[in-house]
Order: structure tokens, then sequence, then C-alpha cells
């Protein structure tokens, strides 16, 4: 194999690993527990008792804005 074989070689080996390794993480934000907490919640109130600021398990400061919670984190 030539030199110039190899860097090419090594360039695609490095651009596959960067899509594999991209295409395995994933942005899906979880489910709902299946738990007495979360089987009857239905709007924002309910989740924000225990996910709002003064809640015992509050949003991250990273989560993005939108308050339609089933939307994204809906019932498995």
């Amino acid at each position: 194999m030539s030199r110039t074989q190899g860097i090419l070689f090594g360039v695609l080996a490095v651009v596959a690993l960067l899509v594999v390794g991209l295409s395995l993480r994933t942005r899906q934000p979880p489910v709902l527990p299946v738990d007495e907490d979360h089987r009857n919640l239905s709007d924002l109130e309910a989740c924000m008792v225990c996910h709002g600021p003064d809640g015992g398990l509050p949003q991250s400061s990273d989560h993005p804005l939108g308050f339609d919670c089933l939307r994204c984190h809906g019932t498995p």
C-alpha cells in the first residue's frame, strides 16, 4: 500500500468512526417511568409539582424551553 493510500484509508476510517458514533448517540428525551407518580399525569401543573423549580427533581438548567411535557416525554 502506498503512503497516499494509507493516508486516504486513515481519513476514511476516522470519518466512518465519526458517522457511527454520531448515529449511536440519541437525543430522544426519556419516556415517563411506569410508576404511581406518573401513571395519571395529564398536564403541566402535575409535572411541575416535582419537576418545577421548587420540586424535588427540578428540570436541569439546560432543559429546552417548552411546557408540553407529554409531547416529548410521552408514555411508553
